[in-house]
């Protein structure tokens, strides 16, 4: 990328970001409080930028420099970087869940009013749900198509857990158009598929960056969620031949990685 480029392209961030703060400060805020309290127009204020404002902002401006290319980490609703990709499985859907499983860990249900209904019951009384849901995070243009999670004590406030995206285990697929990658994949059970995985440690409550909105505390070391995993699994004879492929620096990214991605065959 050439230097005129960066340039254009951080100049275009600040007009973002410029017109964000002028909206809310003149637009939403002034308006709310003219009628209703200072608190009241605080909080509405807040739930208008973390929830509306901001992440239209910040997607339409990272759209700007997204390319077409397999993405290096995972991306939120909003468009934010996520989490990091950091562990990639071959084998069956079937296998897939059994080694988990057989790990001590729990399939997560799908995301849903009364899951997630269940989820924040559950977060704020600290009380067991071990199949807590997930939020959506996006790879190729697509929500996970399942996910493991493993409570760190009686409650889902603190957890490891993994998303998972399906891709076919294709010797071709390398030569697939982009377009491949944002189509949601069939899955069969029991043929092999290359499951695409991005791993991390829920620490609590916490406020995502940028947005502010609430969720979870997320340790920054993406590393060792990804040895914790690939130990888990190795304890129990699911996976063979694992190795760790350097992928580079994970751009735009809060977490702290060495960029190396753990390749596994499942069991």
């Amino acid at each position: 990328m050439s230097r005129t480029t960066r340039w254009i392209q951080r100049f275009l961030f600040l007009t973002f970001a410029a017109a964000a703060l002028w909206f809310v400060v003149t637009q939403v805020f002034d308006r709310m409080d003219q009628r209703l309290p200072v608190f009241l127009a605080l909080i509405g204020t807040y739930a208008v930028a973390a929830y509306l404002v901001l992440p239209i902002t910040i997607h339409a401006a990272l759209a700007i420099t997204r390319r077409n290319r397999i993405p290096r980490v995972t991306r939120a609703g909003d468009g934010l970087p996520a989490d990091p990709v950091n562990i990639v499985l071959a084998g069956s859907q079937e296998a897939l869940t059994a080694a988990f499983l057989r790990a001590g860990w729990t399939k997560a249900d799908r995301l849903s009013w009364r899951s997630g209904w269940h989820m924040v019951t559950a977060f704020i009384g600290n009380k067991p749900y071990e199949a807590a849901p997930f939020s959506a995070l996006y790879l190729f243009g697509r929500h996970q198509d399942i996910g493991f999670q493993q409570d760190i004590g009686a409650s889902p406030r603190k957890r490891h857990h993994v998303r998972f995206w399906a891709a076919d285990a294709d010797p071709d697929a390398a030569d697939r158009s982009v377009l491949y990658w944002f189509t949601r994949q069939a899955i069969d059970p029991v043929r092999a598929h290359v499951w695409v995985g991005a791993g991390t440690k829920d620490l609590g409550f916490g406020l995502q960056s940028l947005t502010f909105q609430i969720s979870h505390r997320v340790d920054r070391d993406a590393d060792a969620e990804r040895d914790h995993i690939l130990a888990s699994l190795e304890a129990v004879g699911a996976v063979t031949a694992p190795v760790l492929v350097d992928a580079g620096a994970v751009p735009h990214s809060h977490f702290v990685t060495d960029g190396r991605i753990v390749h596994a065959r499942l069991t």
